[in-house]
């Protein structure tokens, strides 16, 4: 089918100069020319939108990154089954492995027992478990709906939400922690 630039314009909340921008960096499909001055963009270019404009907003990406991270994951934004796994799998490559790296040395350097990590990975893979059938439940129940409304969302859950509950749990631990040390020196 296609979308006219004024549709990708209108539903992508982008400006046109920003849409071409992205076309010259190699980001967006080239659009099927009809006519002279009249262009069609493969519908993936919407759902390529947003998650450029997701990684800018949310993670500050540059478009330098952005480019590296669909180009070495190889995102297939035509395939909507697979948006949120290639979401996922982009976001958790470019540049936490260093960092994650970086941690695991400084840990081992002062003797951390590894036992915590190993715990964080059987935690995860329990969890993940349960987030992939929340994820697939949702899009068959909502496959009349916005899908890229609802990948944002999982997305978000994933990406945002859970962080902050497994944060705000550590600190509310730690408070109390703290507390009763503070009582029991008393």
């Amino acid at each position: 089918m296609g979308l006219k630039m004024s549709v990708l314009v209108k539903e992508s909340k982008v400006s046109k100069s920003t849409i071409l921008y992205y076309l010259k960096e190699g980001l967006l499909p080239e659009p099927e020319r009809l006519k002279p001055n009249l262009y069609l963009y493969p519908d993936s270019s919407l759902s390529i939108i947003k998650f450029i404009k997701y990684l800018q907003e949310n993670l500050h990406y540059s478009i330098a990154e952005i480019k590296t991270i669909i180009q070495d994951n190889k995102i297939d934004f035509e395939n909507d089954s697979e948006v949120i796994i290639n979401y996922l799998t982009a976001m958790s490559g470019i540049k936490q492995k260093s960092e994650i790296e970086n941690i695991k040395q400084r840990a081992k350097k002062y003797k951390v027992d590894d036992k915590l990590f190993k715990e964080y990975e059987k935690k995860a893979k329990e969890l993940a478990i349960l987030e992939y059938e929340m994820g697939a439940k949702l899009l068959i129940e909502n496959e009349n709906n916005d899908k890229n409304e609802l990948q944002k969302l999982l997305f978000d859950i994933l990406l945002t939400l859970k962080p902050y509950i497994f944060n705000k749990a550590t600190i509310n631990e730690h408070k109390l922690r703290v507390k009763q040390n503070t009582k029991d020196i008393s």
